[in-house]
């Protein structure tokens, strides 16, 4: 008898009668993270938050929309998570969450770490991943992006600078491969018309696995060289990238009104509905922190309005 693949059946965890789910959220708050333990030791801090998502269809247009509900930090609504390893004095700067089988798994884009949750508070460490192709430099990959593609998990980055240009391929045991992307990273730098002064920042992708297609929705795209203020304020994006198995065919999408100042970090496609979205958007504009969460279709229509769910930088969300 076949098994099926981890990509399919995350999507098929829920049917297409789903109302209600459950959310998972992680957080990135960068220099914020550090902290002290009781016991004196230095140690880096992240908050895994739950929420509720209900979709509901009007009866009178049958138009779908999506409903957040936060499920209250003394309800179970909220847990801290705990690494003691860091990379130049940082740590637990997690970008990413993914369910990969029965793990849910998170990725420090500080350390390179790989990290498994277990019972809502425990990070049990599985994998490191080098920066590039993992031989050059004593550096941990700036994981950005994840998401599962048949059996495997696949891990990126930015996509900014040629080390962030590659991925990670995780199998179910944590086996290890390095793949130069760049010419992929390229194809979707043309598709934007950005050209040879501009760039693109990606923080959030899925493998569509019906479709045989990627969606990679980009937080930054910019036609002009990189200027942090600028970029802060100015570069979010609104553009979804709708790509081939082999990235030879590639569209976009504007999905809803662009927020200069908010860019996708995080999204998911509902299991149970695969032409629908959750994600996530977030603000850095110098201290000032913000996460919004929306939901969208792949028609490029908003089912959610953009929701503050923090003032605080959140940059991976998962359905579970």
């Amino acid at each position: 008898m076949s098994q099926t693949h981890a990509d399919m059946a995350r999507h098929e965890r829920h049917g297409p009668g789903t109302s209600e789910y459950t959310l998972a959220i992680i957080t990135d708050e960068d220099h914020a993270s550090q902290v002290e333990l009781e016991d004196g030791q230095t140690a880096w801090q992240s908050t895994l938050r739950y929420d509720k998502l209900y979709r509901e269809t009007d009866p009178a247009t049958g138009r779908i929309s999506y409903r957040l509900e936060e499920i209250p930090a003394d309800q179970g609504g909220e847990h801290q998570l705990i690494s003691l390893i860091a990379e130049g004095g940082r740590g637990a700067e997690f970008s990413e969450l993914v369910q990969f089988g029965q793990r849910l798994v998170t990725f420090d884009d500080r350390t390179g770490l790989v990290c498994e949750i277990r019972h809502e508070n425990q990070l049990v460490p599985r994998h490191i991943l080098m920066t590039g192709s993992g031989d050059e430099k004593f550096k941990g990959f700036k994981s950005e992006w994840a998401t599962i593609k048949d059996d495997h998990l696949i891990v990126g980055s930015h996509g900014k600078r040629p080390e962030e240009e590659w991925i990670k391929i995780l199998d179910r045991d944590y086996g290890l491969r390095s793949i130069d992307w760049r010419e992929n990273y390229q194809r979707m730098r043309d598709a934007l018309g950005v050209g040879p002064d501009g760039y693109v920042i990606h923080e959030a992708a899925e493998w569509h696995p019906y479709r045989r297609e990627w969606l990679f929705f980009p937080r930054k795209i910019s036609t002009e060289p990189f200027d942090e203020p600028v970029d802060e304020r100015e570069r979010g994006a609104n553009t979804l990238i709708i790509a081939s198995e082999d990235f030879s065919n590639i569209r976009t999408l504007k999905v809803g009104e662009r927020i200069p100042e908010r860019g996708i970090s995080s999204f998911k496609i509902i299991p149970g509905y695969p032409n629908e979205c959750v994600g996530l958007k977030s603000v850095e504009i110098g201290d000032r922190t913000e996460a919004w969460l929306f939901c969208f279709n792949l028609d490029g229509e908003v089912l959610q309005e953009d929701t503050l769910i923090g003032r605080y930088k959140c940059e991976g969300v998962e359905i579970l």
